[in-house]
């Protein structure tokens, strides 16, 4: 290489180096800059949230359950003896009255079997008359010594076995009479059809379910109490029923039965809470709501069940300072849930503003616009 050549490289990689030393702490202080830019815009961040008006501690609450109307008496209805259905007059929903025939069976066996029996109280009454007179012969007979006595008293025997069989045969009889009687079906209580489990044409059992029957009278609210509210129901408590399909009018009722052991599968005790008085649109089967009035020992403040979160494996809510417009992460005792929500003990006072809406974005002490004040700056804003 040329030594001018040689010299012109050397001064180009001079003046590189110190281009490169001047702007290095340039970018340095953009970057840095930049950064602390970000920093300052993220803790500048104001979150909106919306909150809530903590109220008045009380020491009740209000239980309220979903439950089913039901009748106080279902029964399964069936023929006392075995045959085939040949005809059923009744369907679901159908209104039954005492008396009334709801199917037959095929009687034809047993009217046979009615008529075998009638032949043998015939024969048997023949037989009683026969030994009858031979008694009565031996009666007058006996004081002459034409008879002995042993004659005498196989004839009194001969009468005696004769009636028996005579009235065990007329016995048979009426339990063959009734089975044809059996062959139809009628109702014994008046009520409404609810389920049908039998058709025309099929052989059933004695005994086996041909319908079910809701027998008319008092009518009821089953419900599913969970455990741990059990225990804060008695019998005979008051409790206000609205059903969901009628209008929303309150009906009395009081809780008649609370089943001793809770269900193996879902854990809830089943109550049946008997109504006063039906109105005429409370029909079987219809949804129903019940509140049960229970006083527990501590009283409690009812926040919305999105205000809790969990903050350390410890439930906790968000406070809303009024002064600085800044959120106080609060421990809490929650106590079960209530009718708006759920039971605080400890933690909160009346008045405090909880926020119940963005609790998974906040942190302690952070910055927060409620949303009505969002709202106004809307309104307020030009165009």
């Amino acid at each position: 290489m040329h030594p001018e050549d040689r010299k012109s490289l050397s001064l180009l990689a001079s003046a590189s180096t110190g281009w490169l030393r001047l702007l290095l702490p340039i970018a340095l202080v953009s970057t840095l800059g930049g950064c602390t830019g970000e920093a300052k815009v993220e803790q500048e961040i104001v979150r909106s949230v919306k909150i809530v008006v903590v109220g008045e501690a009380r020491r009740g609450r209000t239980l309220t359950y979903s439950g089913v109307v039901r009748p106080r008496i279902e029964s399964a209805i069936g023929f006392r003896v075995a045959g085939k259905i040949v005809e059923r007059l009744i369907n679901v929903g159908d209104r039954v009255e005492v008396g009334q025939v709801i199917a037959r069976l095929d009687d034809s066996d047993l009217l046979l079997a009615e008529n075998s029996v009638k032949a043998a109280v015939a024969s048997a009454r023949s037989r009683r008359d026969v030994a009858s007179d031979n008694f009565e012969r031996g009666k007058a007979l006996l004081p002459q010594a034409i008879i002995s006595q042993q004659g005498y008293d196989t004839r009194r025997n001969d009468l005696d076995a004769a009636v028996s069989a005579l009235d065990s045969a007329e016995a048979q009889l009426r339990i063959a009479s009734n089975a044809v009687e059996y062959a139809v079906l009628k109702a014994d209580k008046a009520g409404i059809v609810t389920a049908v489990m039998a058709e025309p044409g099929q052989v059933v059992s004695a005994g086996q379910t041909v319908i079910t029957l809701a027998q008319a009278g008092e009518t009821e609210i089953a419900v599913a109490v969970p455990e741990q509210d059990s225990g804060h129901l008695t019998f005979g408590q008051p409790a206000r029923i609205t059903l969901w399909a009628g209008p929303r009018v309150s009906i009395e009722g009081r809780i008649r039965e609370i089943a001793g052991q809770a269900d193996p599968a879902s854990r809830t005790y089943a109550i049946r809470i008997a109504v006063s008085e039906a109105p005429p649109i409370m029909r079987l089967g219809m949804t129903a709501s019940v509140a049960l009035r229970v006083d527990d020992e501590a009283a409690a403040v009812v926040v919305p069940v999105a205000a809790l979160t969990e903050s350390d494996g410890s439930p906790v809510v968000f406070v809303v300072e009024p002064a600085n417009k800044t959120v106080r992460k609060t421990p809490v005792t929650p106590a079960g849930m209530a009718e708006g929500g759920v039971r605080i003990t400890s933690g909160l006072n009346p008045g405090d503003l909880v926020v119940i809406a963005g609790t998974q974005f906040l942190r302690d002490g952070m910055r927060v616009r409620l949303a009505d004040e969002r709202r106004q700056a809307r309104a307020n804003s030009p165009g």
